[in-house]
């Protein structure tokens, strides 16, 4: 079966075969795959490749080409065959879908925009802009060609930036789109069109001083930095504006019940006559609901509270006003008996001046109401916050559509509803809206704000994590760009996390004062429910990323809701809005927006169930984590992804039991979670809460003691020797009186570790040995035939190193212990190249990563690399050595790794003398940071040997006296790598 890989370039580059993420780890890879498929499969000659990949200044091109493109195949995988080669060069039937659908949507904007249909014209604009992910090719910015192709699909970007903005300014937006265009001139004071339609926001929302001030700020900085002129279109725009030219403004007819912001009795206004506050992005969803309300039938737009249904509605109303329909808008919000709607809709269509009242005894007032409604040229009823009257509204709606056969139909209403869930209609079409694209929701924020500059990008950030906060909803954004009256945007970003507590305020015009603070907001929809829908969503607030059914089933049933209660609950809260369905396959998930999670959380402190919802969380994740894991104890990839996927929820466990009565529970948990964390190499993860939970009261004295060793070894990991040490101390002291043989197995095992990280090899062989031979189960006597293995080779026993991995990988092949294999063969590998087996090095290297791969082992795909290096450099291969070592080296998070060594060599190797001295001195500064100056292992012992290469390259005169101190340090640690020690041999004469 063919897979179509694709990759996408607005933005850092990914490559997706299928719905899988294909893993290019290197830039050149990547570099090298995307500058084929913007060939579109014509074939790109070897000259030019290497010359857009390095530039012309480069020594054996064609030779480099090569090894990057065989680099490319091998990662590639089971997809390296679309990468071809003809004598005319490469080429690949990879596309660039993103840039594909991009130009799609650009084509459909040219043709909006030549048929003069400026909602179509938005929409597709806001498709394209939707594509990018960042800036083009931001990951390859290094590279020649992509620097050049990132900066014209930036440039294009731009292009269609303006082209949105511009139609939505045609639809009569002038605020909306203000705080967007101001910060675009800023960063563009050249840029013409930009500046214009600067101009004609400010003109349109009155600001005509500022707006001609705009456009002289242009000619004055064309003026000094170009020496030119302004276009005629803009000198055309400055004198319209001077002249109060009628046809700049747009002009509505609206009719209205609602006390809010729409004006009333059609009158004609004009966006001077709106709300200081105006309508900010949604040029997509606007386009779309306003070309579903262009033809007869039901539109409902349903949402949490505080998403911005009605400003929504309140847009497309002024749309559809403008091309001269007939706009009646109803506000439900104040009534609470069913009677009331047909009542309000009727007021609402006497004020536009139809008689829909039949005085004749009997007659019916709906039917009075339909006939009305039917009478009028394409009207729009706009009926908003029907939520708590869904019922009497859908038995209305359903009699002025015209039931059966005329529902929704070629002639007769268009309907719009705002509702936090469906009518239910045959017919209805529903439109769920969702939060606000980020660079909308800081636009909108820094409107309400009223922060008129261009902002730092230390603000931008902060604005980022306070709309996060929020959800991005615009009622959220709004509440908190209130707060800047007290608080500075920093202040802001520290504290948005108590977002229902801080988010209180608001305007005191809001519609019905629903939504003057976004506690009240979902208080609102709170009263909606039932009481045992209440109890689910605020058992819900206990979650962290959601749950699926069978979670909620296990945990909110408390005594007084029973477990058939949870599913019909949530398919209400659903149909609600409150909770949202994340489709995985099969698998449906149930997720909480943040801001309705405080909410629910804050209602389960109210009712005072927050402690005993947590134990009982607690308890599921436990009883997760244990049956993921047994029999096998996570020895298959999958199963710690299947633990990862509940990640956020194991996390909120653990972090909510430390310093409560579930403290040792929260430990016992952490315990469940070493092996996941192990083959993750989540290494400082498991630390923080090992030191937060240890000391937990009610921990047996075995669990006290496997925590301790288990917090030893991930100190260990993580370069913290000492700790480490001291830790397993306490471990043994616990271990031996309770004559546990596998307590002290394990603190054997992770002292012998402590032994080889310490260069103390001669104690590390004996210590190992004897754990091999004392282990009871095949699996612990693989564990320390692994470790055993890395002492031995360590010691420059490579033949012995190569026996004991090999013990360790027969059984962990018996097991299909995925996590044992990744490291394993890994290990397989340094043996086997320190025997001059390069190329069964390789082999077991490849076959690591696949283990690697699926584990996302950071750990181990790294060490690969950098036997990839040594293999290359002693080939060498010098160039690809060191991509290997920079590969490795990304995913280090000290500077004192070996891949910051291994650079180093392959630097000197190179004569690249220079940069291989500033990368040991860079190992060393860190190293003395951390250890002191006397500091003694195994990356610190491989340093030293380069140090030694290194200052006889530079002619030191040292580098003698540095040789024999370095060969005293060896024989003291016992250390014999042959990688290294043969660094120390004395130059050719």
């Amino acid at each position: 079966m063919l897979v179509v890989v694709d990759v996408l370039v607005l933005g850092p580059v990914r490559v997706v075969a299928a719905t899988a993420e294909v893993t290019l780890d290197r830039p050149l890879e990547r570099a090298l795959l995307v500058r084929l498929a913007l060939a579109a499969g014509t074939p790109v000659p070897d000259g030019q490749l290497a010359e857009d990949l390095w530039g012309r200044d480069i020594e054996r091109p064609v030779q480099r080409l090569r090894v990057v493109v065989s680099r490319l195949r091998s990662a590639l995988g089971p997809h390296a065959d679309l990468v071809g080669r003809t004598p005319a060069g490469y080429h690949t039937t990879v596309t660039a879908r993103d840039l594909t659908v991009a130009r799609a949507a650009v084509e459909q904007l040219h043709r909006a925009r030549r048929s003069g249909d400026h909602a179509a014209a938005a929409a597709a604009a806001g498709q394209a802009l939707a594509l990018w992910r960042g800036p083009s090719l931001g990951d390859l910015r290094a590279v020649p060609y992509a620097a050049a192709e990132g900066e014209r699909l930036d440039d294009w970007r731009l292009e269609l930036t303006v082209a949105g903005l511009d139609a939505t300014l045609e639809l009569g937006a002038g605020g909306e789109v203000l705080a967007e265009l101001t910060g675009l001139v800023a960063g563009h004071p050249l840029h013409e069109p930009l500046c214009r339609l600067l101009a004609l926001a400010l003109y349109r929302v009155g600001r005509q001083a500022d707006s001609l001030e705009r456009l002289a700020r242009l000619r004055r900085t064309l003026a000094d930095e170009l020496g030119v002129d302004p276009a005629p279109a803009t000198a055309e725009l400055e004198f319209r504006i001077l002249n109060h030219d009628p046809d700049l403004m747009p002009r509505t007819r609206f009719v209205s019940t609602a006390p809010g912001p729409p004006p009333t009795q059609n009158e004609e206004t004009n966006d001077r006559d709106r709300s200081a506050t105006g309508f900010v992005g949604r040029a997509h969803e606007l386009a779309t609901v306003a070309a579903r309300v262009s033809v007869p039938g039901l539109t409902t737009v349903v949402a949490v509270a505080g998403a911005g249904k009605s400003r929504l509605a309140v847009e497309i109303a002024r749309i559809a006003a403008r091309a001269g329909r007939t706009v009646v808008f109803v506000e439900l919000a104040p009534l609470r008996r069913a009677e009331d709607v047909p009542h309000a809709v009727s007021a609402a269509l006497e004020a536009s001046g139809l008689a829909v009242t039949d005085k004749r005894a009997g007659a019916d007032p709906v039917a009075a109401m339909t006939a009305a409604v039917h009478g009028l040229d394409r009207p729009l009823l706009v009926i908003d916050n029907a939520e708590h009257l869904v019922e009497p509204l859908a038995e209305l709606a359903a009699a002025l559509l015209g039931h059966g056969e005329n529902f929704g139909g070629t002639t007769g209403p268009s309907l719009l509803v705002t509702s936090q869930r469906p009518l239910g209609l045959s017919g209805e079409s529903v439109y769920p809206l969702g939060p606000l694209d980020r660079g909308v929701a800081v636009a909108l924020f820094a409107q309400r704000a009223g922060l008129d500059r261009l902002l730092t990008a230390q603000e931008r950030s902060q604005l980022v994590t306070i709309c996060a906060a929020v959800d991005w909803l615009p009622l959220g954004i709004e509440l908190a760009a209130g707060l800047t009256r007290v608080l500075t945007i920093s202040q802001l970003a520290r504290r948005i996390d108590d977002r229902v507590r801080l988010l209180v305020g608001g305007p005191r015009d809001a519609v019905a004062g629903r939504h003057s603070s976004l506690r009240m907001a979902l208080d609102w929809s709170h009263e909606l429910l039932d009481d045992r829908e209440r109890m689910v969503l605020r058992g819900l607030g206990v979650f962290a990323g959601g749950c699926t059914l069978e979670a909620a089933e296990s945990v909110i049933p408390d005594g007084k809701l029973e477990i058939g209660d949870i599913a019909p609950a949530l398919a209400h809260l659903v149909n609600r809005s409150l909770v949202t369905v994340h489709a995985d396959g099969e698998n449906r998930r149930f997720l909480l927006l943040e801001t309705v999670r405080d909410y629910a959380q804050t209602q389960l402190a109210r009712a005072g169930e927050t402690e005993a919802a947590r134990s009982r969380h607690l308890d599921w994740c436990r009883e997760l984590v244990r049956d993921i894991g047994e029999p096998e104890d996570f020895a298959d990839a999958a199963d710690v992804a299947a633990v990862f996927a509940e990640w956020a929820n194991i996390s909120a466990a653990l972090e909510n039991s430390s310093g409560t009565p579930r403290a040792a529970d929260g430990l016992r948990l952490a315990l469940d979670m070493h092996v996941p964390w192990l083959a993750r190499a989540w290494f400082r993860e498991a630390r923080r809460h090992y030191d937060a939970l240890v000391d937990a009261p009610g921990v047996t004295t075995a669990e006290r003691a496997h925590a301790l060793s288990h917090n030893g070894f991930h100190a260990l990991m993580v370069g913290s020797l000492d700790t480490a040490a001291e830790l397993l101390d306490r471990a043994e002291q616990l271990a031996e009186p309770s004559d546990d043989e596998d307590l002290a197995q394990t603190v054997r095992y992770y002292r012998g570790i402590v032994d080889i990280e310490r260069c103390k090899l001669p104690e590390a062989v004996a210590r190992l040995r004897e754990g091999e031979r004392l282990s009871p189960r095949a699996t612990q006597a693989a564990s320390f035939s692994d470790a055993l293995g890395t002492a031995l080779l360590y010691a420059g026993d490579s033949a012995g190193a190569l026996a004991a991995y090999r013990r360790s990988i027969a059984v962990d092949r018996a097991h299909d212990d995925e996590h044992g294999l990744s490291r394993g063969l890994s290990n397989e590998a340094k043996a086997l190249l320190a025997l001059g087996r390069t190329k069964d090095a390789l082999a077991a290297a490849a076959e690591s990563d696949t283990y690697a791969r699926r584990l996302d082992d950071r750990q181990i795909l790294p060490l690969n690399d950098l036997t990839r290096a040594a293999a290359a450099l002693a080939g060498g291969e010098f160039d690809a050595a060191e991509s290997y070592c920079r590969a490795a080296l990304a995913h280090e998070e000290e500077a004192m790794g070996l891949a910051r060594v291994d650079l180093a060599d392959v630097l000197l190797a190179a004569g690249e003398l220079v940069r291989a001295r500033k990368h040991l001195d860079e190992f060393r500064a860190a190293a003395h940071s951390r250890m002191g100056e006397h500091s003694v292992g195994v990356a610190w012992l491989a340093h030293r040997t380069i140090e030694v290469a290194l200052r006889r390259a530079e002619g030191d005169p040292t580098a003698e006296q540095l040789a024999d101190e370095v060969r005293t340090a060896h024989a003291t640690a016992g250390f014999g790598w042959q990688r290294y020690t043969d660094r120390l041999a004395p130059p050719p004469r």
